[in-house]
C-alpha cells in the first residue's frame, strides 16, 4: 500500500504467483478479489494497493474470502500517515 492523496482514488493490482495454483485458479481468485475490492472501494484511501494471496485462498468460499478482505481493508483504513 502506498497512500497518495493526489490520486483520484484507489488503484489496485493483484500479484498471484504460480504457487497459488494453475492459471485457471489464479484467474478465478483474481476475479473474486476484484469483485470484493469493488464493494470495499469506498473504504480504501487514495493510493496504490497490491493484493497477493497464498494457495489456501483458492480453497476459501466467497463468504470466507469476503471476511478476510473486510479485515484487510479495515487494517488498511487504520493506517495513519505521519
Amino acid at each position: 500500500m502506498l497512500l497518495d492523496e493526489s490520486c483520484d482514488g484507489p488503484h489496485v493490482g493483484y500479484a498471484l504467483s504460480r504457487h497459488v495454483g494453475s492459471a485457471v485458479r489464479r484467474n478465478r481468485l483474481r476475479r473474486r478479489l476484484r469483485e470484493l475490492v469493488k464493494v470495499q472501494e469506498n473504504a480504501l484511501r487514495p493510493g496504490w494497493y497490491v493484493f497477493g494471496a497464498s494457495p489456501k485462498a483458492t480453497h476459501l468460499s466467497f463468504a470466507q474470502l469476503s471476511d478476510e478482505m473486510d479485515a484487510l481493508v479495515g487494517r488498511c483504513a487504520q493506517v495513519v500517515v505521519s
